[in-house]
């Protein structure tokens, strides 16, 4: 767990040199969902369920369902922003790699995760768009590093993958909810 925390904390307080040190490292995209993702993602998941359940007086079992179905579809959209990540490559002048695009998803979506820690007191949860919004500077800085991305074609290739990511969590969003809140009440907080 430490080393998780360290090379969160390295991408969100050094992200060009924590980008180029994770580039040659030679892991799966298995190994980093299995030693990496899995916690990162955890967070804004046990803060949700905490914030809903212990501040947002929603009952125990929805608040349970809710922040495990946006836990595991995190997971899920993590890999298909290292998948669009790598499908976009050749269109913008990148090189594809499965296992580089992947790093880019997971270390681009590492400070909106952390910053998922906020959704613990419901008031604050917005403060989480903050960390989403440095995520979109980690992703800027990490495509040359990466994925070989001309400095030119940077900025139109951020703004694609960006929009893949807001779709990406909008679903994540609308089915998380849809499990947990049929039938009941939605917390308009989280979705």
């Amino acid at each position: 767990m430490e080393k998780v925390l360290e090379r969160a904390k390295n991408i969100i307080l050094g992200p060009t040199e924590a980008l180029t040190a994770v580039k040659n490292e030679t892991t799966t995209v298995t190994g980093l969902m299995k030693e990496y993702v899995i916690f990162v993602a955890a967070i804004p998941a046990v803060a949700q369920f905490l914030g809903l359940f212990l501040f947002g007086h929603f009952p125990f079992f929805r608040s349970l369902i809710f922040a495990a179905c946006s836990y595991i579809l995190s997971l899920v959209g993590v890999v298909v922003v290292g998948k669009v990540v790598d499908l976009l490559a050749p269109s913008f002048n990148s090189t594809k790699s499965d296992l580089n695009s992947f790093k880019l998803a997971v270390y681009s979506l590492t400070p909106g995760f952390v910053a998922g820690i906020f959704s613990l007191i419901p008031a604050l949860g917005m403060l989480a768009f903050l960390g989403s919004l440095y995520g979109v500077y980690v992703l800027y800085i990490g495509l040359p590093v990466l994925m070989g991305t001309p400095n030119d074609k940077r900025p139109i290739y951020t703004v694609a993958v960006i929009v893949v990511v807001i779709v990406v969590m909008v679903i994540v969003s609308a089915i998380a909810g849809a499990i947990a809140w049929s039938g009941g009440m939605r917390p308009s907080l989280y979705l």
